[in-house]
């Protein structure tokens, strides 16, 4: 019970700054904290106490771990959909689900705080200045939405040609504050579903992914007409290939998300919700898009972070080796 309470003090820092810098938990607030019997206790009880103080009403809904993208139990999503605020400590993300989509246009705010490990509430991106960063996010938001075309590159090997279309792009500030609004946190990026059967090239991970966690060797995602023909890299990459094949989706393997990260205080950490949002970083998913402007449909989505990324748009380099460039940002 000691060595307990010890790591949820420890958490309490951060636990604090999620409820209400990025959350703005309110007195009075039901407040729906969805988790699994694979995150830890101390993780979701410093989160529990951080609402408390607030005056709010923690509800602790534990079930059994599911996937990335797949839905939550009923259970979770009926308390889900009455609850003014949802934190999610799961170990695969909710946040592309249709339960999520219904509570969130229902009013809730959502953060989730996939596959949280207690170093994340202790140092790292969840210290970062979310309002501060917040106009570079709409800006590049903005950038990726007005784009007809996306060319990336990375010293790694990533070569990667979209087309952006009539799609919009996603911010994510790491801060839900306001009813409807949902992001991932510390998680601070932009992101876009390009067009179906669009993407031609490859992108090198050599940063870290979903599943696998941070990477001792590269996974190099092989893609033609938006979809992934190949995935190699050893045993990182043969988890994968097992995951995406176990849904059964035809969907699965599409090349459903590009990306930018922009939190100069997030840590490469195998906690993809941190991971993905790293300054200096890009990422793309495969699997679903659908609840963010694609089409797939897919019961599974998984993210893939490479480092220093150079991002074209419409033929003008935005980002150069991660840096976002004048004058195109205000990067004072």
């Amino acid at each position: 019970m000691a060595e307990l309470e010890a790591e949820i003090e420890a958490q309490l820092s951060g636990a604090r700054r999620l409820v209400e810098v990025c959350a703005a938990v309110q007195a009075g607030e039901t407040v729906v904290i969805v988790s699994d019997t694979n995150r830890p206790e101390s993780t979701r009880q410093a989160v529990a106490r951080a609402v408390l103080e607030q005056g709010a009403v923690p509800i602790e809904m534990t079930s059994p771990p599911v996937p990335s993208g797949a839905e939550p139990p009923a259970a979770v999503a009926a308390a889900m959909a009455a609850a003014d605020v949802i934190l999610a400590p799961t170990s695969g993300a909710i946040y592309h689900t249709q339960s999520l989509l219904r509570a969130v246009q229902a009013g809730a705010r959502f953060l989730a705080m996939t596959a949280y490990t207690p170093e994340v509430l202790q140092r790292g991106g969840i210290f970062a200045d979310f309002p501060a960063l917040e106009p570079r996010v709409h800006r590049l938001t903005q950038m990726l939405t007005d784009a007809s075309e996306a060319y990336v590159t990375s010293p790694g090997g990533t070569d990667l040609r979209v087309r952006l279309d009539g799609r919009a792009a996603v911010p994510i500030t790491g801060m839900a504050r306001e009813p409807g609004e949902r992001t991932g946190c510390p998680d601070i990026e932009s992101f876009i579903a390009p067009l179906e059967s669009s993407a031609e090239g490859v992108v090198v991970v050599d940063a870290s992914a979903s599943i696998a966690g941070v990477l001792t060797e590269p996974i190099r995602i092989t893609v033609r007409a938006g979809r992934a023909v190949a995935i190699e890299g050893g045993e990182p990459a043969a988890r994968i290939r097992a995951a995406l094949d176990s849904t059964g989706h035809t969907d699965a393997y599409s090349l459903a998300e590009l990306a930018i990260g922009l939190n100069p205080e997030a840590i490469i950490r195998g906690v993809i919700v941190e991971d993905e949002g790293v300054a200096g970083t890009g990422h793309v998913a495969l699997g679903s898009n659908v609840f963010f402007g694609g089409t797939s449909a897919a019961p599974i989505h998984l993210d893939f972070v490479y480092h220093k990324p150079t991002l074209h748009l419409d033929g003008q380099a935005v980002i150069i080796d991660g840096e976002p460039q004048a004058p195109w940002f205000d990067i004072s």
